[in-house]
Order: structure tokens, then C-alpha cells, then sequence
């Protein structure tokens, strides 16, 4: 490892350079994180600019997996070399951060999956967790999500079945429609959802 007065760069991580003040303000310590609730006892601004390790062979120490930092503040953190190697670069953190298996796939005609991957009963979505977890998969890989045998036979806001499939997939919030409304065809529609126009796969109100 090589070090500088405001950085310490690691060899043995792709010479990935870390600096002091982030990895002051990142220590795993008990004294610097809540065991409890994981979040820091401190503010990224109490962290001086020009905070450093102590002087000497005893500032910085590579120990068994990873680094132990000593800093002039009087803190001591160890850093875990798996952890370390988590944002080693931008690469490795955006691995970490997202499953590949669900990372959006970009699509065409020729590569879209079978619709039998991307339909799903309208029973099985409310009564198994596992197949809406599966039906929340594809949506967030493909954008789109197939759910049949929908009854729509209730129309009010409060036994609506589109409205207990929506909650299923996330939070409904109240627009200026109302929560749920009836799409039907207008004399004089003055949006495409009111008229006999083709309406094609889209996003409202974004």
C-alpha cells in the first residue's frame, strides 16, 4: 500500500485508492455505528477535511483480512477486506448493490420473453408471496407484467380488484381521477383513454 497525506492507496486492491476522510466517516467500529439499528452515530460533517492515520508503522497496519487505522481523532477502525473490495471500484459496488439476476434487460421483438413467463393468475398474485415476488421480478426486468382473470365485476374504490391488485405491486396514491376510474369512450374525449383510439402500452402520470 502506498500513502499520501490524504489517501491511502491499496495494492492488493487493483491499487484502489481510498480517501481518509471517507473512510473515517465509513468506520464499522461499535463506537461509530449502531450494532442495533446499522446507522452512524455521527455526521459526515463532524469528520474534519485533513483528518489522517497517526504517524508511523502503527497508523496504518494491514492485520489478518484487511486494514486496522489508528486516527489522529483517537478512533480505531478495521476495515474488512471483503468490504473494502465492495467499493474498490464502481463496478464492484454496483454488483454489490443490485442482483443481477433483476437488473432491467433491455428488449426488442426478437428477445422479448414468452408471455407465459411474464403471466401470472390473478389468484396466485394475492394468495402466494412467492408468485407476487416472481410477478415483481419480471415487472422490474422487463417493465411489463401479464396478470389474468382479473373479476371486474366491483367498481367501487373500496372492493375494487384493480385497486387490490395495484397495492400488491406497490403504494396507491389518490390522483385527480380519484384512486380508481372507468376508461370509456366519450362523445367529445378529450384524452386518448376517453376516445376509440388505439392506446398502446404506456405510463400515466409520472
Amino acid at each position: 500500500m502506498t500513502r499520501s497525506p490524504e489517501s491511502i492507496t491499496v495494492h492488493a486492491l487493483n491499487d484502489t485508492t481510498f480517501p481518509y476522510v471517507w473512510l473515517r466517516d465509513s468506520c464499522q467500529s461499535p463506537e461509530s455505528v449502531n450494532s442495533v439499528t446499522g446507522s452512524k452515530r455521527h455526521r459526515t460533517s463532524d469528520i474534519p477535511l485533513n483528518i489522517a492515520p497517526i504517524e508511523g508503522e502503527n497508523g496504518i497496519q494491514v492485520i489478518e483480512n484487511g486494514l486496522q487505522i489508528l486516527w489522529k481523532d483517537g478512533q480505531r477502525s478495521i476495515f474488512d477486506r471483503g468490504w473494502l473490495q465492495i467499493y474498490a471500484s464502481p463496478a464492484a459496488e454496483e454488483k454489490f448493490h443490485w442482483d443481477d439476476s433483476i437488473k432491467p434487460h433491455l428488449w426488442n421483438t426478437d428477445s422479448f420473453p414468452p408471455f407465459s413467463a411474464l403471466s401470472f393468475p390473478y389468484q396466485e398474485i394475492l394468495s402466494s408471496d412467492k408468485q407476487n415476488a416472481k410477478a415483481l421480478e419480471q415487472l422490474c426486468k422487463y417493465g411489463v407484467v401479464f396478470v389474468r382473470g382479473v373479476p371486474n365485476e366491483e367498481t367501487s374504490d373500496e372492493k375494487c380488484e384493480l385497486w387490490r391488485l395495484a397495492e400488491k405491486f406497490g403504494d396507491v396514491r389518490k390522483t385527480f381521477y380519484g384512486i380508481v376510474w372507468d376508461v370509456v369512450k366519450l362523445k367529445d374525449g378529450n384524452n386518448v383513454g376517453y376516445t376509440d383510439l388505439p392506446l398502446d402500452l404506456h405510463q400515466d402520470l409520472l
